[in-house]
This record gives C-alpha cells, sequence and structure tokens, in this order.
C-alpha cells in the first residue's frame, strides 16, 4: 500500500494449496527504487516438478545430433541420428515431457567375400569387396562363373533389419 522507502523489505509467500514460490522470498528496494530481485511467482507445484529434465536416455545405434547437456527446460528438443549405415524409422526427436522417443535405428546387413564363395555367388554389379548394404536396399547377385543357381532364392536380395538371405549357386 503505498510507495515502498528505500532500505524496506517486501516479504512474499503464495495463497493457495499446491502452489509453490518461484523465485526469491525476500526482496529489498534500493537506492535508485529499483528492487533487489524480480517479483516472484505462484506456480503449481506440478508445473514446478516438470520444468527441467535431466540428460536424453541412450537409443540403441543412435546418438545424440549435439552434445547432450545435464539439463533440458520443459517442451526443449534433442534430436536422435542412427549410426552411420543405420537407417532411422520413426520421429528423431525426443521432447523435454518425460516421453521416450519414438524411433528405431534398424541394423544395415553385412556381406563379407567369404559368405559369397562359400556360397558361389558374386556381386552383379561391383568389384569383389565386403560391402554394407542399408536396411531396404536390394542386391543384386550373380553365379560365378561356371556355376549356377541352385535353391531357386532369388539373384536379388533385400537387406531387413540386418538380415538378407543369400542365394547358392553349385
Amino acid at each position: 500500500e503505498g510507495p515502498v522507502k528505500p532500505g524496506h523489505n517486501l516479504t512474499f509467500s503464495c495463497n493457495g494449496q499446491g502452489l509453490i514460490l518461484k523465485g526469491q522470498r525476500e526482496i529489498t528496494c534500493q537506492p535508485n527504487g529499483e528492487w533487489s530481485s524480480p517479483f516472484p511467482k505462484c506456480e503449481r507445484k506440478d508445473i514446478q516438478m516438470r520444468t527441467a529434465c535431466g540428460p536424453p536416455p541412450h537409443q540403441e545405434n543412435a546418438d545424440t545430433e549435439e552434445m547432450p547437456k545435464n539439463e533440458y527446460s520443459y517442451g526443449e528438443k534433442v534430436k536422435y541420428i542412427c549410426y552411420n549405415k543405420f537407417t532411422m524409422e520413426g520421429y528423431p526427436y525426443l521432447t523435454c515431457y518425460g516421453h521416450s522417443p519414438v524411433f528405431v535405428c534398424l541394423n544395415p546387413c553385412m556381406v563379407t567375400v567369404e559368405e559369397m564363395d562359400k556360397r558361389g555367388i558374386e556381386l552383379k554389379w561391383g568389384e569383389r569387396q565386403k560391402i554394407f548394404s542399408p536396411h531396404k536396399d536390394t542386391i543384386s547377385f550373380a553365379c560365378q562363373k561356371g556355376k549356377y543357381l541352385k535353391d531357386g532364392t532369388d539373384l536379388r536380395q533385400t537387406c531387413t533389419n540386418g538380415v538378407m538371405l543369400l542365394p547358392r549357386c553349385a
């Protein structure tokens, strides 16, 4: 009520159940006429408890796009990216609401030269080398010279989350 003189203090509290004082409980009028701290606010307890999140959770075969922080503000987003050759399926963002990310990083397929030799196959296009094929990628094989398709498996195969059926030629 009325002006406050320099040196006088104001003490605050919240009226009402489930409210928490956010800010300084006591502030002082300074000689220049300004307050020592901003006026505090009263917030509902459940909002106060949801104002920050810790570091983002570990996700298999993925990492955060930026260096993770120890604390995130309510509503702040973190973007995940899958490791090289892994394929993301789903939404790559985690928002500070306590939700879990809703994505998976699907495995690539690896086909070695030794595995192709065991099965009597080679790459239809390209050099004789080990290959990594991302999820949903299709590879065309051919039977090695003098060998013929044995088991009826298609010579074109698609990687499905790290699994690829390889044809056999004899």
